[in-house]
């Protein structure tokens, strides 16, 4: 005979119930289309989660490193720098959505996670029901299903209770007071990024030597201040190719750049094709064509 489980518990709006959250998209990518890696960038209006449903990546966010596989699910709280590599073994597929106006009482606008909190969330034995949901907004809405908005803003709620309440989540090693200096001069470059700056400019931020200020910030956020400052650059190329109708040489000295073949140079080195060829491949062919083949 079956057992009867009678639920005991009265409705908790605190939860994390919210009534103002809107699904701004949902994506399913493949492994085949994952190999581009993206480069460091932000979502500044709204909060990102991704459920990897096979495969590795190594990915980082806000300064630090993770290797995420099956099963994890990846909170972009807005306004965090992240970049996204796959494996280039096993390649990485994933789930993502794009949320925005949450709120929790205690974090700013569409942040799931405090900033103490790592980001990368094991489902354990929760996966498959997690996978059930990412899959079932990504068929509302890619299908067009009658109702998707508002089956889509239950499953919001869902999803986002579980993360936040029935998932476990890890405390960040905190900085030392000596690499909190270095955090101010990664700050500096985040706002910064499209300026001409040095290293030398940096070392004298953080009160060190050349040699030692670069050291050490590449043992603290595992890049080079050079690279760093790149991978800024690139992440924001990407975003750019995608979503304006700028040409190739605007973009590049939008970025800082002295002339587009250095750009050309840098962002093929680090996502693997032209930023041409790039555009081509995310907004497709037809697309393509109505930028008048934009250089």
């Amino acid at each position: 005979m079956a057992v009867v489980y009678y639920n005991s518990e009265v409705l908790n709006d605190s939860s994390v119930l919210c009534q103002e959250i809107q699904l701004l998209y949902v994506c399913r990518a493949s492994s085949e289309e994952t190999i581009i890696p993206t480069a460091m960038h932000a979502h500044t209006n709204h909060l990102e989660l991704q459920y990897i449903s096979g495969g590795k990546a190594h990915i980082r966010i806000g300064g630090h490193a993770y290797d995420v596989q099956k099963g994890d699910v990846i909170v972009y709280n807005a306004g965090v720098l992240h970049e996204e590599c796959a494996d280039p073994v096993c390649g990485m597929s994933f789930y993502n959505c794009g949320i925005k106006n949450f709120r929790l009482p205690y974090l700013p606008t569409n942040h799931l996670l405090p900033h103490d909190v790592k980001p990368v969330l094991r489902t354990g034995n929760a996966a498959d029901n997690i996978r059930a949901i990412f899959h079932t907004l990504f068929e509302q809405i890619s299908q067009r299903k009658p109702c998707a908005a508002s089956v889509c803003h239950c499953l919001l709620n869902a999803l986002l209770i579980l993360l936040a309440n029935q998932l476990p989540q890890e405390k960040l090693i905190p900085r030392n007071k000596f690499d909190a200096s270095f955090s101010q001069c990664k700050n500096f470059i985040d706002e910064n990024f499209t300026a001409n700056i040095t290293v030398e400019e940096l070392s004298k931020i953080a009160n060190m030597s050349v040699s030692g200020f670069s050291h050490h910030f590449k043992k603290v956020f595992g890049l080079a201040p050079g690279q760093y400052l790149i991978r800024l650059r690139i992440g924001a190329g990407q975003k750019l190719l995608i979503s304006t109708n700028k040409s190739v040489t605007e973009i590049s000295m939008e970025l800082g750049y002295d002339n587009v073949s250095h750009f050309n140079n840098q962002f093929k080195k680090f996502v693997g094709t032209s930023p041409q060829n790039y555009r081509r491949l995310w907004v497709g062919n037809e697309q393509f064509k109505n930028l008048h083949h934009l250089t």
